[in-house]
């Protein structure tokens, strides 16, 4: 008969004790039937874990632990990306699996739009359209202001400095209006030539 030289065992990782694979403990050469297991190793058989599941060696024995690290999971607090620990669930950290949409606000059950906070980013992007609008319309100004404060400015260059100045004001009392901070494009002053 023939002697038996190797035995299957099972892995943990050394610090989180979590299931790595079967590997083999060699039998002793200097005693009869001992069993030399690698490092972080047991001879018990881990549980199958199910999905979202991982076997555990936690305190001498094999534990079923939620595994949830490879799932995409966003806070319902901040809308941003979670990232689980083993152990921890979509309740334990209150996450969904729910992608949240632009400007999110959990309500409980799904991801609603928080309206307010929509609001603010758009007059936010509307205030810097506008700040950059008049930012180039006063640099587009200020040769033709040269010219008329030295005394050399043709014509043209008056009607100009008129056009530009009458964009500048239009643009200043776009916040005025009811439709603002909703406006579209075509609702913005046409810039003079």
């Amino acid at each position: 008969m023939q002697e038996i030289k190797n035995k299957t065992v099972y892995a943990f990782h050394p610090q989180t004790g979590e299931y790595l694979g079967a590997t083999q403990a060699d039998l002793s050469p200097l005693e009869k039937d001992v069993w030399l297991l690698p490092a972080h190793s047991t001879e018990q058989q881990p549980p199958v874990a199910a999905e979202r599941q991982t076997a555990v060696f936690r305190d001498g024995s094999w534990v079923v632990m939620p595994d949830w690290r490879s799932t995409k999971l966003w806070s319902q607090q901040t809308a941003q990306p979670v990232q689980a620990k083993l152990g921890e669930t979509p309740d334990s950290l209150r996450a969904t699996l729910l992608e949240p949409c632009e400007f999110a606000a959990w309500d409980g059950k799904g991801w609603i739009i928080n309206k307010a906070a929509q609001a603010t980013a758009l007059a936010a992007q509307m205030q810097t359209q506008l700040k950059l609008r008049l930012a180039e319309a006063y640099a587009s100004r200020r040769p033709l202001e040269d010219a008329v404060e030295i005394g050399v400015a043709t014509e043209a260059e008056l009607a100009r400095l008129l056009g530009w100045k009458r964009y500048c004001v239009e643009l200043s009392r776009l916040p005025e209006l009811a439709m603002w901070p909703r406006l579209v494009e075509a609702d913005w002053p046409k810039q003079p030539v």
